[in-house]
């Protein structure tokens, strides 16, 4: 089998010789198997593929069928709906998540973020990163923002990411400088925010997971599904 890079470092295995179709030839198959990649044991219905990308039903239908040809994606049917999930047998994800942002010199100053979060921020159930950073086409006037979601007591852990942010924009990073931006919210709070989470979560790079950051993103990206 040859192999597909999907996001930087992460890759899923093609199958030779390969079927006669072109997978890319979809304008919204990059962004749809990224979201697949970032959440790779949830089922996305074409309508939620859709509203999570901004490409319309019938180009998000053509790429998942060329995707289920070449063995990318998994289908199952609930009824008259059509579930998709990445084919984790296929999935080769690195362990460390912070390589998986497309541009190189993000690494440091975003694995420096992580690390302070998780290391001032009691009772943290998830670190998303996203924006311009996440999706690959910052520059050096682009802010690194980060969603995180705690347990609970929002306003102390927003008043202590902002503290480490502020740290962080006087921190030379092999001689450049970047601009930090931290979202926190509870569980409880996050519930409230679902459109505003569901473009975080469509397009952004997973950096701390667990359980209950898995099932916020399934109820926003799926309507709970």
């Amino acid at each position: 089998m040859g192999r597909k890079n999907i996001q930087n470092s992460a890759s899923l295995e093609l199958p030779v010789p390969v079927p006669s179709t072109d997978i890319f030839s979809h304008a919204c198959t990059g962004e749809v198997l990224g979201l697949l990649v970032d959440n790779p044991f949830t089922g996305f219905g074409i309508r939620d593929l859709s509203r999570a990308t901004d490409h319309p039903h019938r180009s998000i239908s053509s790429a998942v069928d060329d995707l289920e040809t070449v063995g990318f994606v998994d289908i199952e049917y609930t009824g008259r709906k059509k579930l998709v999930r990445i084919n984790r047998s296929r999935l080769n994800k690195p362990d460390d998540p912070v390589i998986r942002i497309p541009q190189d010199e993000f690494h440091s100053p975003v694995r420096e973020l992580l690390t302070g979060l998780t290391d001032k921020i009691a009772h943290i159930h998830g670190v998303v990163l996203f924006g311009s950073v996440a999706r690959g086409n910052a520059d050096r006037r682009s802010d690194i923002d980060c969603f995180v979601l705690v347990e609970g007591m929002q306003a102390r852990a927003q008043q202590t990411a902002d503290e480490l942010t502020s740290d962080l924009n006087e921190e030379n990073f092999h001689g450049d400088r970047y601009k930090f931006h931290v979202l926190v919210e509870s569980v409880k709070s996050a519930h409230e925010y679902g459109d505003r989470l569901r473009e975080i979560f469509a397009t952004g790079i997973t950096l701390y997971d667990s359980d209950i950051l898995k099932q916020l993103k399934s109820e926003v990206l799926t309507d709970g599904q």
